[in-house]
């Protein structure tokens, strides 16, 4: 009796030590059938909850006491409620990728007619008729729709140009994007879609995602498209600007924190004056030139020094 014992509290430890291999792999979360599998028994897990040493974080999950409590554990148990179907979507799935939403909040979707589980504050859940391994991958343990399809989800949303670009920049492919759309938005928002694609016509990669954010405000604003990366040679030296007018010799480029903070001032003073020698106008545009209002008015600066180009053209 007493070995018997002894060999139940050691096949326990070793149980409880399986399961916490489990939780320790998906941010402390662990589901009641990933305890069962490990060896727990309901009445074990019971225990543990009733000690405190587990959390119930919903139906049949649980997360371990002393697990931070991240916002991945967060997406992960969401995930895992009611029938374990759901997928981080949205700007939730875009954070967890590294595209943009650095602040998103947890976001879910689950196939049309699974059980989402108890509704808890702070998770937005989404029903699609169209989710499937085509549209998931996983970032670690947890569940996540792809980025073309995370794309495709946030159309309505006016951060999906950023996620976009990124994604765009990544892929090389905007045609993943329109099979997708074709595929899992039954026809909705099609314009929308058509904006997002529209600055990426072939042509030579860009050097950033903004560089095509830029594009789409000039086009979007009445402008011809630009030339995408347009090769010049100064004073024997080659460059390569973001965007041009060559006919009217402008040079049009984004000027991110990243690379044009005050340690590159003078190297973008000097790079102005290259250009100001054979006749160019390099015209600069930072962040808030994406958005309106300062959107409309560096599209008439454009539009303006477009115009001057032209009557001194006329006038030789």
């Amino acid at each position: 009796m007493v070995v018997d014992r002894v060999t139940m509290v050691a096949f326990h430890a070793m149980s409880l030590s399986q399961a916490l291999s489990v939780a320790s792999s998906q941010h402390g979360v662990i589901t009641a059938d990933q305890a069962t599998l490990a060896g727990l028994t309901s009445h074990q897990v019971r225990h543990l909850v009733d000690s405190g040493r587990w959390e119930r974080r919903g139906p049949r999950v649980f997360t371990v006491a002393g697990a931070p409590q991240t916002f991945e554990q967060d997406v992960l148990v969401a995930c895992l409620l009611g029938d374990g179907r759901g997928v981080a979507s949205h700007r939730c799935a875009a954070r967890l990728l590294g595209l943009a939403c650095a602040d998103a909040a947890v976001e879910i979707t689950i196939p049309r007619g699974a059980w989402p589980g108890a509704q808890r504050p702070g998770v937005t859940v989404h029903t699609s008729r169209h989710l499937d391994a085509r549209d998931c991958a996983r970032v670690g343990r947890i569940p996540v729709t792809k980025a073309a399809r995370v794309v495709v989800d946030m159309l309505p949303d006016a951060a999906v140009f950023a996620v976009a670009d990124d994604v765009l920049w990544r892929l090389r492919d905007r045609r993943e994007i329109r099979r997708v759309w074709e595929r899992a938005a039954a026809g909705r928002h099609a314009a929308r879609l058509e904006e997002v694609l529209l600055p990426w016509y072939p042509g030579p990669h860009p050097g950033s995602p903004k560089e095509m954010a830029l594009c789409r405000v000039l086009i979007l604003h009445g402008l011809p498209a630009p030339v995408r990366q347009h090769r010049l040679t100064v004073h024997g030296r080659r460059l390569y600007l973001d965007l041009a007018y060559p006919a009217h010799r402008l040079a049009l480029e984004y000027d991110g924190r990243r690379d044009h903070g005050p340690r590159r001032w003078d190297a973008a003073a000097s790079r102005e004056e290259e250009l100001w020698s054979i006749g160019w106008i390099r015209l600069p545009a930072g962040r808030h030139d994406l958005e309106e209002p300062h959107a409309t008015a560096y599209c008439e600066v454009v539009r303006g020094a477009m115009a001057t180009t032209e009557r001194s053209e006329a006038a030789r």
